[in-house]
């Protein structure tokens, strides 16, 4: 059975709705849950220990050093305007993190970042849809994501779930995609 990894301290605003246990398309369980301020140090420790093709990919370069201002405005979230959702094998690892922050009033930038052991199983999708629907809820109407355009699956998974893949700019894939409450 999986252990939910429950934070050591669920600030003001904290979506205890965006809590879930997870069973993957592969049988493997998750836990995800919102970050929160106290999730920094093992940011850093996934940071350092992530595949550096998945760094380059999300970061657009490698190495990335997190400076405390930087892990602070990653881990401090208003779960509004900025949400970030975090997954867990049952032994406490980090496996994805996505988040969305936005950019302008009712735009957000969308990215998510799956560990390579774990791709394939449903975590990317399932994540997106999670911060769509929390978005849609807090008023956002648009997502955008950038992206390397080599990096094919990202591009594959955008498509699937409903963006629109535009134009390269400054060597970078932008994809939108317009958000419609269900119903």
């Amino acid at each position: 059975m999986t252990q939910y990894v429950s934070p050591v301290a669920r600030p003001s605003a904290y979506p205890t709705e965006l809590e879930r246990q997870l069973t993957l398309s592969d049988g493997r369980t998750v836990s995800v849950r919102p970050v929160v301020p106290a999730d920094s140090a093992q940011l850093v420790l996934e940071m350092e220990g992530a595949d550096p093709d998945t760094i380059y990919q999300r970061f657009f370069r490698h190495p990335v050093h997190l400076d405390p201002a930087t892990l602070d405005r990653m881990t401090r979230l208003d779960y509004r305007d900025r949400l970030a959702l975090a997954v867990f094998a049952d032994d406490g690892a980090g496996v994805a993190i996505a988040r969305y922050e936005t950019s302008e009033p009712g735009v957000a930038e969308v990215a998510v970042v799956v560990q390579p052991e774990w791709r394939r199983a449903g975590i990317a999708t399932t994540l997106l849809r999670m911060l769509e629907e929390a978005a849609i809820e807090r008023g956002i109407t648009r997502f955008t994501a950038v992206y390397l355009p080599a990096n094919q699956p990202i591009i594959s998974r955008l498509t699937h779930l409903g963006f629109t893949i535009g134009d390269i700019e400054g060597g970078l894939g932008i994809a939108s995609k317009e958000l419609v409450a269900p119903g």
